[in-house]
């Protein structure tokens, strides 16, 4: 298993591109803003999070603004105890620890029954660690694609369904029955969650409540802070105090 703060623009290439493990995958933030892709949606990572990857699944990230971080691979065999699909973990003291306990190692050599025992209990705690709400859902409807894409051009102007659909060449009623279909969701939950993974991104790199709030086209700091209040459980300012940001 390895460790990585710093690495070779080579080596950012190779983990950026699309890619897959055999293993599955556990990647710690200590500092910046991760961002991970696959084929069926988006997740984000803010500092002292980690996000978990299943084994085999193609996926990219981009390293750009992560200054400290580490990964670990995990065998097949205990994966099949943790998500089909990615997950952002909340991490607390004791799965940092074991994070930071198990990074530095090996993982082509074969485990000691100790460091087995270590794994598994690292494998408990990803099991009960919480879970934060910071995917999306990306469709495979070309013609959901193309509104999601508008969308995310313009997150702080809210653009109608039938505006949309029409651009798709859909009509508002198959749009609305394929967002539900294929991502269970709708046009505006899906907006709703896009507005939060931004507004996660943005606090990341220090920008205030209110410049993050104007931003995004709320009509208010407050309106933006329940929003965001909804989602977390917590102000912006308290979610970003905990990822060791200043506010």
């Amino acid at each position: 298993m390895e460790i990585s703060a710093r690495v070779s623009s080579a080596e950012r290439k190779r983990l950026t591109g699309f890619h897959r493990h055999t293993e599955g995958q556990l990647i710690y933030i200590a500092t910046g803003c991760l961002q991970v892709r696959t084929e069926v949606g988006a997740w984000l990572l803010p500092p002292r999070r980690a996000i978990w990857i299943p084994p085999n699944l193609m996926h990219t990230g981009d390293l750009g603004g992560v200054k400290a971080w580490s990964h670990i691979l995990l065998p097949p065999g205990p994966c099949n105890l943790l998500p089909e699909l990615p997950q952002v973990l909340a991490v607390g003291p004791l799965l940092g620890a074991l994070i930071q306990r198990v990074a530095p190692w090996d993982h082509t050599v074969e485990r000691t029954p100790e460091e087995a025992r270590v794994v598994s209990v690292l494998i408990d705690e990803m099991r009960a660690a919480e879970h934060e709400p910071l995917h999306l859902p990306i469709p495979d409807d070309k013609r959901l694609l193309k509104m999601v894409s508008i969308v995310l051009n313009d997150l702080s102007r809210e653009h109608s369904l039938e505006a949309l659909s029409s651009m798709a060449g859909l009509s508002a009623r198959t749009a609305r029955r394929l967002f539900s279909v294929s991502l269970g969701i709708s046009l505006a939950e899906w907006r709703q969650q896009a507005l939060l993974l931004r507004a996660v991104d943005v606090l990341a790199q220090g920008e205030c409540v209110s410049a993050v709030a104007d931003v995004l086209g709320y009509a208010s700091p407050s309106s933006f802070i329940a929003m965001f209040r909804k989602a977390f459980g917590e102000t912006p300012g308290r979610y970003v105090r905990a990822a060791g940001q200043d506010a």
